[in-house]
């Protein structure tokens, strides 16, 4: 399988550690780790063992590097991932990837926000305004419908 997505990625492999490592682990999770992996960033002999694993099933060199190839199925089904009925309801309090996802989806909109993963005042107060200006129930949460509407502004 290949896809027309572009990735600017490093390649990785074991040894490498980082938040691409940590992308990469949460995608295996979703496809073929079993039992789950850690989502520590650290590129062990487990995340090889099931990059070897993910690249069999995906027609893919099943070496345990993650270079363009791989990284491009793996952006694929990270995008795929990002579905309005996937993604959780968030509000003020919440910290994560989630959170981050939610703040850079607020900056392509035109929010001038920065993105540190924590949902404080700050990107409750944003959310209002994009649920202000798409005429959705103004609570600073984000559910369903904040999220199909984030997911639709244009990069």
């Amino acid at each position: 399988m290949t896809s027309g997505v572009q990735t600017t990625r490093p390649t990785i492999k074991e040894g490498s550690n980082g938040q691409d490592v940590n992308d990469l682990q949460q995608v295996l999770n979703m496809t073929v780790a079993s039992p789950e992996l850690v989502v520590d960033g650290v590129f062990g002999a487990k995340t090889k063992e099931a990059v070897i694993a993910f690249q069999k099933q995906q027609n893919l060199t099943p070496d345990g590097i993650v270079g363009p190839q791989t990284w491009s199925v793996v952006d694929t089904i990270e995008i795929n991932e990002r579905e309005p009925g996937n993604l959780p309801i968030l509000r003020r309090g919440d910290a994560g990837e989630d959170v981050k996802y939610l703040q850079q989806r607020l900056k392509i909109w035109g929010s001038s926000l920065g993105i540190d993963g924590v949902f404080g005042a700050n990107t409750e107060a944003e959310v209002k305004k994009f649920q202000t200006q798409y005429g959705l129930t103004v609570d600073g949460v984000v559910g369903t419908q904040t999220w199909t509407n984030l997911l639709r502004v244009e990069d």
